[in-house]
This record gives structure tokens, sequence and C-alpha cells, in this order.
């Protein structure tokens, strides 16, 4: 028996796939760039510090912690791209609800608007065609948000949903409440955007000043043939190069601490 639809495709019964916004799973076409990209580091680190196949190997648990950072900052993206796209849809309700809408109409209405700005395939298109069909399958809006508050580990999106579950409930002016969470979430991304763009430029220099060391260590290995034999194939040249990428690695740990500010 097919499902009814409504003429935006969102229709009754089977919900589409639930995401779950603090866990990311790498596409093929990501792991794979990935996987060569970290590979191919791993592997230059082994020749420029140890000039051993061996080292290669030794280093790769190195480049799995390093795909699970990826993973975390990807996540972390993702997470701040549905905060930026839910201010959105709360305006957007919020614009609805003061011209007469129904909450329901109101969300169908903001979902028309998001997939205007951002796309059919973007996180709120997604999160809200999955809200739509619950609600055209009888299941509440708070109960519906709350969920999507759960899964998304956003902040402003738990705070938003728990507002309106309690005034709802209390039967408060919604309308007040969307349109002052809509303000609060705006000045947190306006200042987000702020910081980003003041700290753009030292992210630039942090990138440049990771890389700066192989390059160095490749330089003179081209122009000064032998220069750093004496460091390799011994104990003592790879203890001291070890120590060099052990203060390299927590030099580039630290720097990522004191650029990652969060509002």
């Amino acid at each position: 028996m097919k499902n009814k639809t409504n003429k935006m495709g969102i229709g009754r019964g089977r919900h589409p796939p639930i995401l779950d916004y603090a866990v990311y799973h790498f596409s093929k076409k990501e792991l794979a760039a990935y996987v060569i990209l970290e590979g191919t580091f791993i592997g230059l680190t082994a020749y420029l510090f140890y000039d051993s196949i061996v080292a290669f190997f030794l280093l790769m648990p190195f480049a799995v912690i390093a795909l699970k950072e990826k993973k975390e900052q990807l996540c972390q993206k993702r997470k701040r791209k549905l905060e930026a796209e839910f201010r959105d849809v709360i305006l957007s309700v919020s614009s609805n609800l003061q011209t007469g809408y129904s909450f329901e109409n109101a969300f169908q209405e903001a979902y028309k608007e998001i997939v205007v700005l951002y796309g059919v395939e973007s996180l709120m298109a997604y999160e809200l065609r999955l809200l739509l069909r619950k609600l055209a399958n009888n299941e509440q809006l708070e109960d519906a948000l709350l969920n999507l508050a759960k899964r998304s580990s956003v902040q402003d999106i738990r705070d938003f949903a728990d507002t309106f579950r309690i005034a709802k409930r209390g039967g408060g002016n919604m309308q007040a409440i969307i349109a002052n969470t809509a303000e609060i979430i705006g000045d947190k991304q306006a200042v987000r955007i702020e910081i980003d763009t003041i700290m753009s430029e030292k992210k630039l220099e942090q990138t440049i000043m990771r890389y700066i060391p192989f390059f160095i260590i490749a330089y003179i290995s081209i122009t000064s043939k032998g220069y750093f034999e004496g460091l390799y194939h011994n104990i003592m040249g790879q203890a001291i190069m070890t120590a060099a990428l052990i203060v390299y690695g927590l030099a580039c740990r630290i720097s990522n601490r004191i650029l990652n500010i969060e509002v």
C-alpha cells in the first residue's frame, strides 16, 4: 500500500533514516581520500625522520589517531552548520506564526524557505522532512523537537526544545519564545563568525608552521647530501628524531587547543 504524500513529497508512513550528529561516518570517497593523505604524510615522516620502511609501519597507528581527530572535526563542523540552519528555521517559523499560520503550517513554510536557502539535501531540510512526517503521523511537535535536540548534541537546539515543551504545556507566549531563541542563537553565531574571522589568519599561520619543519629537513637533505646520516640507522639518532617528533606533536596539539575557541 502506497504512503500518502502532500504536495511537498512529505507523507505519512515510514520515516527517513535518522542521523546521530554526535557520530560522523566517512563516506567511501572521504575515507579513501583521508587514508591516502594520512598514508602519504606518514610515509614522508618515516622517510625524513628515520629513512626507514620499518618506521612507516610503526607510525601507522598515528594515522588511525589522525583519522579519528578528523572525524571529530567534521562532526563539529556539521553541528555548526546544523545550528546555523536551525536559526533560519526558527526565524522563518516565528515570522510565519506572526502572519497567522498554525505550528504545523509554519514549519511546512519554513521547509520551503530552507530548501530555497540551502537546498533540498541540506541538514535542516532533511530534519524538517522528518519532523513533518512525524506530525503527519500524529506525533507531538515538542516530542519531535526533543528527538532532534538529543540527536544534534547542540546546546541551543536542546535549550529551545526544552523551553518549547515547558512553554507549550504551561501556555506561554510561543511566538515571543521562538523569536527570542532565534535572536540568542543569532547573537552567538555573530560572535562566532567574528572570532573565526579574527582567527583565520592565525590558523593559516598555524598550518604553515606545521609543515615548515618538513620543508627544512627536505631542503637540507636535498642540498646537503648525508647531512642527516648521523641521525639515521642508529639508536642515538633515532632517539633524537623521536624526541623531535614528540615535541612537534605536542606543539600541534597545543596550538589546536589555543585556536579552538567555543562560544
